[in-house]
């Protein structure tokens, strides 16, 4: 009896050794499905070699559209500081453009046709201190109508353009003389995407 014990014993040992180092039956399962799924990949690959090129061109192409996209804005950047560079000036109580600044004007033209993408330019109208805000307004408005008809006349689109007045509120300068005056009855530009 002893002796059955004692090899019952050693055989249960054994047993409960052995079963340690098995995989479980939930770890087989898993294992067998990793196999079963990388199998079904490579013979997927294998099968229909066009579609991991396919996914490797999309990946080529979004990078290529990301490397677009910040070229595009960089062009856009560039694009307003030319347009905010140029400034047109008026004699004082006048809209009609100075046979001086049509070289601006024909600049701002060139520079507007040739890029193409999809923007509008706004055309500010300033006026210096003198007369009254509302008249200013106006004044303002009448400048910036002027440009945005020369522009027109010299092929820029007008679904590009639009005008706004800041009559008075809007000084480069704020000295109370001829000179500085001189600065403020202005058209600037503005890149709007």
């Amino acid at each position: 009896m002893k002796r059955t014990l004692l090899i019952g014993g050693v055989a249960l040992a054994f047993f409960f050794a052995g079963c340690s180092k098995q995989p479980t039956l939930q770890n087989a399962t898993e294992t067998n499905q990793t196999a079963t799924q990388t199998q079904t990949t490579e013979n997927q690959t294998a099968a229909n070699p066009a579609e991991s090129v396919n996914t490797e061109n999309a990946k080529v192409e979004e990078q290529n559209l990301q490397g677009m996209n910040v070229s595009v804005t960089q062009n856009n950047q560039q694009f307003a500081k030319k347009l905010a560079s140029i400034v047109i000036y008026f004699d004082f109580d006048k809209y009609n453009i100075r046979q001086d600044q049509w070289p601006k004007v024909e600049e701002l033209a060139k520079l507007i046709k040739e890029n193409p993408s999809n923007y509008t330019v706004r055309i500010e109208g300033n006026c210096d201190e003198w007369g009254t805000e509302e008249y200013n307004y106006a004044l303002g408005l009448k400048r910036a109508n002027s440009v945005k008809n020369a522009l027109i006349k010299l092929g820029v689109d007008p679904k590009k353009l639009t005008v706004i007045s800041y009559g008075e509120l809007n000084p480069v300068c704020t000295a109370h003389a001829k000179w500085c005056w001189r600065k403020n009855r202005r058209d600037n530009f503005t890149y709007l995407p």
